[in-house]
């Protein structure tokens, strides 16, 4: 069954409080084939950076200088924005009873977008997810084996596209340590 999660960001910053650009999700099966469906959200960044504080980063702005058109289309797009509060909004519902959630490498995204719930809700817990469902990719793909390579296209820097690519490699992972329900 198709119930973990892959998170992937575009960001203007390495750290945890940094100004997200776009959001991909997929939900996924790792002991299956594809994907079962994604998300693209794209938080406003001055929500961010005006009611969160969220951090921009010199660096990170040069860093996208020198990256393809299409990324940079994808994640400087205005049209399809929503807030920062909305957009934590739709993962806490997304990332609801899910056997794991991944992130290509653990103190990134999962951590970033944790941070982003616990700024903007005001629930006891913020986090749909328990601590101990979270999963990294790159000790996975280091025990198996595997490289992101493996899962077809280089890396875009699209969100969803990203998170797709690094949901297929889980996938052939699992098939290489022979991991069966």
């Amino acid at each position: 069954m198709a119930n973990d999660l892959m998170i992937d960001l575009e960001t203007l910053d390495t750290s945890p409080y940094c100004v997200i650009l776009t959001i991909g999700i997929v939900r996924f099966d790792p002991y299956g084939e594809g994907i079962a469906e994604g998300w693209t959200l794209k938080p406003t960044i001055e929500d961010q950076t005006e009611k969160y504080n969220r951090i921009i980063c010199d660096s990170t702005i040069k860093w996208w200088g020198e990256q393809n058109p299409a990324a940079l289309d994808e994640a400087f797009d205005e049209r399809d924005r929503i807030s920062f509060k909305d957009c934590m909004e739709a993962i806490y519902k997304i990332g609801w009873n899910r056997r794991a959630v991944w992130s290509h490498g653990a103190p990134f995204d999962v951590v970033a977008v944790e941070t982003g719930m616990r700024q903007t809700s005001s629930r006891p817990n913020p986090i749909p997810w328990p601590f101990y469902t979270v999963r990294d990719t790159r000790t996975l793909y280091e025990i198996a084996g595997v490289k992101l390579k493996d899962g077809g296209h280089v890396t875009t820097h699209k969100a969803v596209e990203d998170a797709e690519r690094q949901a297929v490699v889980v996938q052939e992972a699992y098939r290489k340590l022979g991991l069966k329900k």
